[in-house]
């Protein structure tokens, strides 16, 4: 019978799946402080949750790093500490091997999904970061901030493998609770406290349309598969469809 030789990266994967899951049994221990014997309770749950996308993991954003879970034991894997504050925001790239995760720190990071180390630190904002999105390449992460004195209300585009700011885009005049790419990567939609949805051009890195409609913040965005329509919910309680190439409001879904 005709045998498979494994690679050097694919048993470089599997040994280090071996050690997360190794100590899957005692989150007690994980990334404790020196001097600490145990940790008591996991923080408090402070932005949202991803599964990766082969559904294998799930990291949810908490106040003291991101906890990893494995979705079939639904035990702890791994906790990932860096952040020197809360965790809003956390996102997997398309192929599963890196988390992007923003914080009140006002700091993106980029995280090796297997091995749980930090590979690079992204900064720039000066506001707490409340979203961030892998382009679907992964090449790509935009973050989406907000300040207090509005003087950094900006959505950033960072390259993933270099670290370096491709991008800036101001506009918005409070602070950006959601940022998701389109489709094909073209696209940025951003949605902001200031009540408006801004699409943006992620090579020229121009705002394409103001979508206006919402009465209040609006706290999500996302496109639909085709890139044709802009989805967007609010805090007043509706969500609303655009036309992604006109910006022309096509639907409103009441809650």
């Amino acid at each position: 019978m005709k045998s498979t030789p494994f690679s050097i990266l694919t048993v470089s994967v599997i040994l280090s799946l071996f050690s997360l899951n190794a100590f899957s049994q005692n989150y007690t221990q994980f990334s404790l402080p020196e001097g600490a014997k145990a940790r008591l309770g996991k923080g408090a749950i402070t932005g949202d949750i991803a599964y990766s996308p082969d559904g294998t993991r799930l990291a949810v954003a908490n106040s003291i790093g991101i906890w990893l879970y494995d979705t079939a034991n639904h035990q702890e894997v791994a906790l990932l500490t860096g952040h020197t504050d809360s965790v809003t925001s956390v996102a997997f790239s398309s192929d599963g091997g890196t988390i992007a995760s923003g914080s009140w720190d006002a700091t993106v990071r980029l995280w090796d999904a297997v091995t749980g180390e930090e590979k690079t630190t992204l900064t720039g904002h000066t506001g707490s970061i409340y979203s961030v999105s892998f382009s679907p390449d992964g090449s790509t992460v935009a973050s989406g901030s907000g300040d207090v004195r509005g003087s950094d209300n900006t959505v950033r585009l960072w390259d993933t493998v270099t670290g370096e700011e491709k991008a800036t885009l101001r506009g918005h005049r409070a602070g950006i609770d959601s940022v998701s790419f389109s489709p094909d990567g073209s696209m940025v939609a951003s949605g902001g406290s200031d009540r408006t949805v801004r699409l943006w051009d992620t090579v020229t890195g121009e705002e394409k349309a103001r979508l206006k409609g919402h009465t209040s913040i609006v706290s999500s965005v996302s496109f639909s598969p085709d890139g044709s329509t802009v989805a967007s919910g609010s805090w007043d309680r509706t969500v609303r469809l655009w036309d992604a190439v006109t910006g022309e409001e096509k639907a409103i879904l009441g809650h």
